[in-house]
């Protein structure tokens, strides 16, 4: 987890697939039940899935076209981070 997070941008919802303003690294929260998170790519090709627990924290880093989709209890924030 990083030690210093810089936020670059306002939180979304995932409810919609977004990529996040164009971002990099993401910081996603679940305030919900567990929830699967998908990362695809600009040519709506999956790239990969997690699952986040309820009240779970993760960070992705991303492609800038890539998005992000999942339920609407994940939020999601562009953010910038150095260890």
């Amino acid at each position: 987890m990083p030690d210093i997070v810089k936020l670059v941008g306002s939180e979304v919802s995932l409810s919609t697939a977004s990529n996040i303003s164009l971002a990099t690294v993401v910081r996603i929260y679940n305030f919900g039940a567990s929830s699967v998170i998908t990362v695809k790519n600009a040519a709506a090709t999956t790239l990969g899935t997690t699952t986040i627990p309820a009240g779970g924290v993760i960070f992705i880093s991303k492609q800038s076209t890539d998005t992000i989709a999942s339920a609407v209890t994940a939020l999601a924030t562009p953010v910038a981070y150095t260890n």
